[in-house]
């Protein structure tokens, strides 16, 4: 017997599917919007002659309307993640029962003849005694569903979620061989990109496959599942609140890659050019510290002065490479661009903002304000604009706090500054080598440690223990501090105390990389020097924080020269530091015998 509750329930349920409203519905069905109302309230039915029509409209057979069953396709939607065909009626067509089961065939449900070699599947909403379910099924695959006590089973059935966006499965491939990338997205999750590219690096390709790669990702919201492809090349993006995916095709306008940390000074950072590779190599997935990457490039070991007292001194990169063995820790393929001509810029330019889209942060020197490392973050106008990371943005942030105009600039670059100038120095980190054993590494380490420490001069710069002793006699030359001028006198001091935060910096880091390092080696096979070196090293760097401690910031109102030799740097602080430096070169000569010992034992 029919139940005109039940069959007005149905129609009222089938067209919100739809997304009609009551006058929309009665319109194509040329009667009054009353009727309509009559048949979803239970007072009346449709009549005879209005049901093939009303058929058509909701998408649903005659039967599913009149005589509702506990399983029912309340939508059913054949895709390849770009075009789709409604094939509600026909996937109703193999309910039977309390199941529902066909397999996934292009014959059976596309109505269009096949185009290209995307990955096909049928996207199911159904409606159940337990509420509303989702399911999928690729083509060449079974959907099986069946009632057990009202609830679903078989083919596995999602429900709706609130918040974001949710991936239930994914595929990098074609109809003819693909491969499941669910492990990726949910690694790539961790990063919270604003998108996907169809590549080979976020997204392997499997040997066999000749033709085009297709990505294909679906996932489910809060208004039930959905599918979206692009072609190798192309990206898919996420939607501002991260509820929705939808393709973009061509060159971007725009990219910018999200949530890379500040970088500043007297954080615990201090070595631009380690805090900027830190970056890159964390927004690359590489779990990381910046202790660990002073360490195994080398930096915490270093020591240069320029005998003309020039900031660059504390550059990492000056005078002894510390960049080389860190990519090598790392397995990274790095590529520079040094010093580069105008005419080169283009290409530069072009393989930076691939780099971006792929989520590798170039690593550069000199690119606002002065000469130390950071990181570019993003790109506008298709590469002719970028942003980035620096160890000087702090100050701007901090000047232009209460400026609408630079807040709402800073909405739309995601927080980053612009570039300023093109760096002279820039590496790229194009791919992935087979990286060392963390042992190996370390050994690397204290071997370019005795190395640095050997050398004593290179590109105008003193190294090592001539670095040290150089510095020594610049702070002990009190005839110079009596005969100088003002300018040159804050100069001086000003490069002294950012060279001192540098040594004190990688000093402090060269300590933290032992300690963490200790279990690489064996008990009784060199453990135990390297708990005597990471000791040595602490007590350097307490000593050499200490001192530094005495030099402060300059005030925004400059001294006067006489001021600056008294108040701020006296004879007896000069003389305390020169003193400390003598003492830390006694150290490192203890070094050097424990560095030795380790190598010895380990090799």
């Amino acid at each position: 017997m029919l139940s005109a509750e039940k069959i007005g329930g149905r129609i009222a349920l089938l067209r919100k599917e739809k997304r009609l409203s009551q006058e929309r519905l009665a319109e194509k069905l040329n009667v009054s919007p009353q009727a309509v109302s009559k048949w979803e309230t239970g007072k009346s039915i449709p009549e005879t002659a209005t049901l093939p029509l009303l058929s058509r409209v909701l998408g649903h057979s005659i039967d599913s309307i009149l005589l509702p069953r506990q399983l029912m396709v309340l939508s059913a939607t054949y895709t390849d993640g770009e075009e789709q065909e409604d094939v509600t009626q026909r996937v109703n067509a193999f309910v039977s029962g309390d199941s529902l089961k066909l397999r996934v065939q292009h014959e059976e449900l596309a109505a269009a003849a096949e185009a290209d070699d995307r990955i096909r599947l049928l996207l199911v909403k159904l409606e159940t005694p337990s509420g509303i379910f989702f399911a999928c099924a690729c083509e060449g695959e079974v959907m099986e569903i069946r009632l057990a006590n009202g609830a679903p089973e078989g083919t596995p059935v999602y429900t709706a979620c609130s918040g974001e966006l949710q991936f239930i499965q994914g595929f990098y491939g074609n109809r003819r061989h693909s491969r499941d990338v669910m492990d990726k997205l949910a690694h790539y999750r961790y990063f919270r990109w604003n998108g996907f590219k169809a590549n080979h690096e976020q997204f392997p390709s499997l040997t066999e496959n000749e033709g085009p790669d297709y990505l294909l990702l679906i996932y489910l919201n809060g208004d039930g599942i959905h599918a979206v492809s692009c072609r190798e090349g192309e990206r898919i993006c996420y939607s501002p609140d991260r509820t929705r995916l939808y393709r973009e095709t061509g060159s971007l306008d725009s990219y910018i890659v999200t949530g890379v940390e500040p970088l500043a000074f007297g954080k615990g950072k201090d070595c631009s050019w380690a805090g900027a590779l830190l970056l890159s190599l964390r927004t690359m997935g590489i779990e990381t510290s910046y202790e660990t990457v002073m360490g195994v490039s080398g930096s915490c070991w270093r020591v240069a002065f320029a005998p003309v007292w020039d900031f660059s001194a504390a550059d990492a990169l000056v005078a002894c490479d510390c960049a080389a063995p860190a990519f090598k820790a790392y397995g990274i393929k790095p590529v520079w661009a040094d010093r580069i001509s105008k005419e080169e810029r283009k290409r530069v330019k072009e393989q930076i903002v691939a780099d971006l889209e792929a989520h590798r942060l170039p690593v550069a020197i000199n690119l606002r304000v002065a000469p130390e490392w950071g990181v570019i973050t993003g790109y506008a106008d298709q590469g002719n604009i970028f942003f980035c990371r620096t160890y000087f943005d702090e100050e701007t942030f901090e000047q232009h706090e209460h400026d609408p105009v630079f807040q709402e600039d800073m909405a739309r670059t995601g927080g980053y500054l612009y570039v300023d100038n093109w760096p002279f120095a820039l590496v790229r980190m194009e791919g992935r080598i087979e990286a060392p054993q963390a042992v190996d590494s370390l050994l690397a380490s204290l071997r370019l440690r005795m190395e640095t420490m050997a050398m004593s001069e290179n590109r105008g710069y003193k190294l090592g223990y001539a670095a040290l002793e150089a510095w020594r006699q610049g702070l002990a030359d009190e005839a110079w501090y009596q005969a100088a001028q003002g300018e040159d006198v804050k100069r001086r001091y000003l490069v002294n105390r950012f060279c001192l935060a540098a040594m004190a910096d990688a000093r402090r880091s060269a300590a933290a990389y032992l300690a963490s390092s200790r279990m690489l080696l064996p008990a009784g096979n060199g453990r135990e020097q390297l708990d005597r070196l990471a000791g040595l090293y602490a007590g350097m760097a307490e000593r050499l924080e200490a001192v530094l401690a005495l030099l402060p910031l300059l005030p925004d109102k400059e001294p006067a020269p006489g001021a600056l030799c008294g108040a701020y740097w006296p004879q007896q602080a000069r003389q305390a530091q020169a003193e400390l430096l003598l003492w830390a070169s006694e150290r490192e000569r203890e070094a050097d015998q424990w560095t030795a010992s380790i190598l010895d034992t380990a090799e």
